[in-house]
């Protein structure tokens, strides 16, 4: 339960930090939360979740207000891939930013932390 309060808490942090400070906060936010949880396994694949549903809820969230699949069959076209594939690559974009800056910044805080 707690590793669940974690992810949503996360989750809402990354989003929030995404739509005011645009993608860089991603990395940024999750290598805090590395940095902080240095101590439990579970940090960087929380991490990477928290990335993905973040920029997931945004997506969603744009889709309901916006032209978002419009602009998926665009640019889908553009890049020569459907729109689902685009939705996806930009997910995983989101979650390779967070699992890699939190994996760096527990790795540097367990080095910095006394055995």
């Amino acid at each position: 339960m707690q590793w669940f309060k974690h992810l949503i808490g996360l989750t809402l942090a990354i989003a929030a930090g995404t739509w005011v400070g645009g993608w860089w906060m991603v990395p940024v936010i999750a290598g805090a939360y590395g940095a902080w949880g240095a101590h439990r396994a579970s940090a960087v694949l929380t991490a990477m979740l928290a990335g993905a549903g973040a920029w997931g809820l945004l997506l969603a969230y744009n889709a309901s207000v916006g032209p978002v699949l419009r602009l998926t069959q665009l640019f889908g076209t553009m890049f020569r891939m459907s729109g689902i594939t685009l939705v996806v690559l930009t997910v995983a974009y989101a979650a390779l930013l967070a699992v890699s800056a939190a994996a760096f910044a527990r790795g540097l805080r367990r080095l910095a932390t006394p055995a």
